[in-house]
């Protein structure tokens, strides 16, 4: 594992972060997906006991910071930083905040917390902020010791990024979603650049856009690759772009199954900034421009949509359309007996609105499930 600074939090933090939000997982007897205990909980020990120190989870995530909080006992809490996030949206007061963060503290069985964030700042939650004077609560938890340090998430563009940075100066971390297909979306290079630029280090989500970068790859980004290191997997390449940036320091990766962390702390052996050449960036570029001809929905699986009042299985929605768009063989088939079937499909939606409000992405959800709906539904 390698290893570099995270600024006032860190001296000596590992290249590669845990994500708690998408750990193993079994079904239920009711034939729903939920965390299986002991297997997250041997796979977050297996990490740390390998050299991982940086964990990431939310209030958001299910049950993730209980589960985290099972996998921090005997020892394990003094051996990591330990990020969790808190959701404007959750809250209704001030002092509701207050609650919020007791409830976190108790279900990851600390008393204090490495990293707080607040959670996915964007257009819709930023006033919230305000209205709910959450960084007078991030001062005063800080005060009282109860964080050590706060920053935040966000899914957006420079200018927000750049107001949220301006409104306060005690901000030690920050999260942006980034990789080489989003590097001019959202926050994006400018944004790593703008942070950098205040001394703030930069901790990276979604290093593979929900999956999509590690998926069945379509032969065209393949071929765009070259002879780019032909021997190494999509999901190491797509790494590689980030750990080659000196301005990353952490990338922030799931792990769903053992094999999958393996991988991980395998690439991660390796992950120098500052190996990439002018013609190597080239070839990203050229994968990049293959990916956007291709992706029709930049949804990255985050399931904050869900569940939705029509019962619209939104992200397996968008995923079944994002899949027969880059497939040579798509199997729209698939849409009906499944979805449809299950009465899950995009028809079933009620045009509520609900879901768009909730999406980090800002996907115009509503029109884009009627256009997977009429895409899926041609012969």
């Amino acid at each position: 594992m390698q290893y570099g600074s995270l600024g006032k939090i860190s001296d000596k933090i590992s290249r590669f972060g845990l994500g708690c939000m998408r750990l193993p997982s079994r079904e239920n007897a009711e034939g729903k997906k939920e965390i299986d205990d002991d297997e997250a909980i041997k796979l977050i020990r297996s990490a740390i006991d390998r050299g991982v120190n940086y964990l990431d989870t939310a209030y958001a995530y299910g049950r993730s910071e209980e589960v985290v909080g099972k996998a921090l006992q005997d020892g394990y809490r003094d051996k990591v930083t330990l990020v969790t996030k808190i959701p404007m949206g959750s809250a209704d007061s001030h002092e509701d905040l207050y609650r919020i963060f007791e409830e976190q503290c108790q279900r990851l069985q600390t008393d204090h917390l490495d990293v707080y964030f607040l959670h996915n700042m964007n257009m819709g939650s930023w006033p919230l902020v305000k209205k709910y004077e959450a960084i007078a609560f991030l001062k005063d938890l800080k005060a009282k010791g109860k964080i050590k340090h706060c920053g935040f998430s966000i899914h957006e563009r420079p200018e927000l990024l750049e107001e949220i940075l301006d409104a306060f100066d005690e901000w030690d971390l920050v999260m942006i979603q980034y990789n080489y297909l989003d590097k001019f979306n959202q926050a994006g290079r400018k944004g790593v650049e703008l942070l950098a630029s205040r001394g703030i280090p930069v901790t990276v989500m979604e290093p593979l856009r929900g999956g999509l970068l590690a998926g069945e790859i379509p032969d065209q980004v393949t071929e765009a690759f070259g002879d780019f290191h032909p021997e190494m997997s999509h999901v190491e390449k797509s790494f590689m772009w980030l750990y080659n940036q000196p301005e990353v320091k952490v990338v922030l990766s799931g792990s769903s199954s053992m094999e999958q962390l393996d991988d991980s702390l395998r690439i991660f052996e390796n992950a120098k900034p500052g190996i990439l050449t002018e013609d190597d960036e080239k070839a990203y570029d050229r994968a990049r421009a293959e990916w956007n001809k291709m992706v029709k929905v930049p949804c990255t699986g985050c399931a904050y949509c869900v569940p939705c009042p029509g019962n619209v299985n939104i992200p397996e929605v968008f995923r079944m359309y994002n899949e027969t768009a880059k497939s040579k063989n798509p199997q729209k088939w698939l849409y009906k007996a499944i979805l449809g079937n299950a009465g899950e499909d995009a028809s079933k939606c009620l045009e509520c609105g609900a879901c768009e409000s909730k999406c980090p992405q800002a996907i115009p959800i509503m029109a884009k499930l009627k256009e997977a709906d009429e895409e899926l539904l041609k012969p």
